[in-house]
């Protein structure tokens, strides 16, 4: 280890311009790591952030709450069921209004019961009541300019919401989430359409979720989450994208490290000659790549982690603290698998040709 660091510094600058590669390199992947996780939350963090474990569906809604349709017979065996456990959820797309102003909004209405668990945590106001036509946004609504204590309206029905708190991550097929309450939404569904029967999209479950219910099926948060349109596409390309880099970025580094070493072959010869082992000539090449992916490795993420905290909420960037150190990990081992041919280069030195001026 000592002579390697002795030996990184001597060079220093040869081995600075490795270093900014592999920082940049690293930096690149863990940002397109933020961006899957990114990318999977803004189609489906309304649905992750619930504190709910099981969903009951209607059996023909392929898994999808949007289409998914209770009947009133079927809400009340789930309720007798599972009581408290059990509370309704309704999603559903449509469009706002900020007050005198004829823009229209995406946004994608969650509709619970606000005594419920479902009722989210916010960061600013706060949390969604049963008091009438109030409504709770998440942050990327306050980048459109809508504030607190605002009134806005469905573009649909005219029905006007008080805005009252902020949340923060509520995402649903790209789209922010705004919560209201399962009255305001059915009274928005009898203005828009006067036919609405008062049924229910979906139930949320606390807890485990075994009991059958004629006419329904139930499903895991997890398999609601990847049978969310685009979910899974996205999720797979970019994810294959990232551990490419990660690979590539490794052998860059052993690709590295053979050229330097190949331009070494002398000195490992004379090292060789007076008696070194190769078990040390392996600890300096190892020490030395270990050196440099894992110092790169932190400085990445260390700026990954600022950059994250400067950017927008309109941009799909999430964290995942657990995941960047996989990656991180992942990224120095292949390094050090890289090496491996260097280290095969230098076991096949014979120290008589080198001392004799004849190598390859």
């Amino acid at each position: 280890m000592r002579l390697a660091w002795k030996e990184l510094k001597y060079n220093w600058k040869r081995y600075l311009l490795i270093e900014i590669i592999v920082v940049l390199m690293m930096f690149m992947v863990l940002f397109l790591s933020g961006l899957v996780q990114g990318l999977g939350r803004a189609v489906s963090s309304g649905v992750e952030n619930m504190s709910a474990e099981h969903f009951i569906l209607s059996d023909d809604a392929e898994k999808l709450i949007t289409v998914s349709n209770l009947t009133t017979t079927q809400s009340d065996a789930v309720k007798d069921t599972y009581g408290k456990k059990a509370t309704p959820i309704d999603i559903t797309r449509m469009y706002l209004q900020k007050e005198n102003d004829d823009e229209k909004i995406d946004v994608t209405y969650f509709a619970i019961n606000p005594s419920s668990y479902l009722n989210v945590d916010v960061y600013k106001g706060h949390k969604l009541t049963n008091k009438t036509n109030t409504i709770v946004l998440d942050d990327d609504y306050e980048s459109k300019g809508i504030k607190l204590n605002d009134t806005i309206k469905d573009a649909n029905s005219g029905i006007s919401f008080k805005v009252v708190g902020f949340t923060k991550d509520a995402m649903y097929g790209h789209v922010s989430v705004a919560y209201i309450s399962t009255d305001s939404y059915k009274a928005i569904m009898k203005e828009v359409n006067p036919m609405f029967n008062n049924t229910v999209h979906a139930y949320a479950i606390k807890g485990s979720a075994k009991k059958i219910i004629k006419g329904t099926k139930t499903y895991t948060k997890q398999e609601i989450i990847k049978s969310l349109p685009g979910y899974q596409a996205e999720q797979m390309t970019i994810t294959m994208v990232e551990w490419l880099l990660v690979v590539i970025t490794a052998f860059i580094i052993g690709i590295f490290f053979f050229i330097i070493n190949l331009q070494k072959e002398k000195e490992f010869g004379v090292l060789k000659a007076i008696g070194t082992r190769m078990s040390r000539l392996v600890r300096f090449i190892l020490s030395q790549v270990c050196m440099i992916s894992i110092s790169g490795a932190l400085i990445a993420g260390v700026l990954v982690l600022l950059m994250s905290q400067a950017l927008p909420a309109t941009m799909p960037f999430f964290l995942v603290y657990s995941q960047v150190l996989f990656v991180l990990a992942a990224f120095i081992l292949i390094s050090i698998l890289g090496s491996l041919a260097t280290v095969i280069r230098v076991a096949k030195i014979d120290p008589a040709k080198i001392i004799g001026g004849d190598f390859e």
